[in-house]
């Protein structure tokens, strides 16, 4: 194997995160690279990715969300600082929606209980 990549077990050991969730993964959020004997490889930097998915993950975010949100950053991809600005702010727009929805149904909620109180 090429020194800059890393095995899946390596990708584990160094994330985290059990292999059988990498594998999870590579439905759409990270890529691997194959071997010829059909070994996965991963380049260094998908460190940083999962890092970023298991973030996500902490906020709440689903699996299609994040694949939505890590669009625009290809897998294989080194992200800059400008791409993680990008990402973060669509975190922030995610994030506020659902502080907006949860705000709304409490008020509805409280509403309701006051109109069942005066029947």
């Amino acid at each position: 194997k090429p020194p800059e990549l890393l095995t899946v077990g390596e990708v584990a050991r160094r994330s985290g995160v059990p292999i059988s969730i990498l594998h999870f993964y590579e439905e759409g959020l990270i890529a691997a690279i194959r071997s010829r004997g059909n070994q996965r490889y991963f380049s260094r930097d998908i460190l940083r990715r999962i890092a970023i998915i298991r973030v996500a993950q902490d906020l709440g975010f689903t699996l299609a969300e994040i694949a939505a949100l890590l669009k625009p950053i290809p897998a294989g991809k080194r992200p800059t600082a400008a791409d993680v600005r990008a990402m973060v702010a669509g975190w922030r727009r995610a994030l506020q929606a659902r502080i907006d929805g949860l705000t709304q149904l409490r008020d509805q909620l409280a509403a309701s209980a006051q109109f069942r109180l005066r029947l």
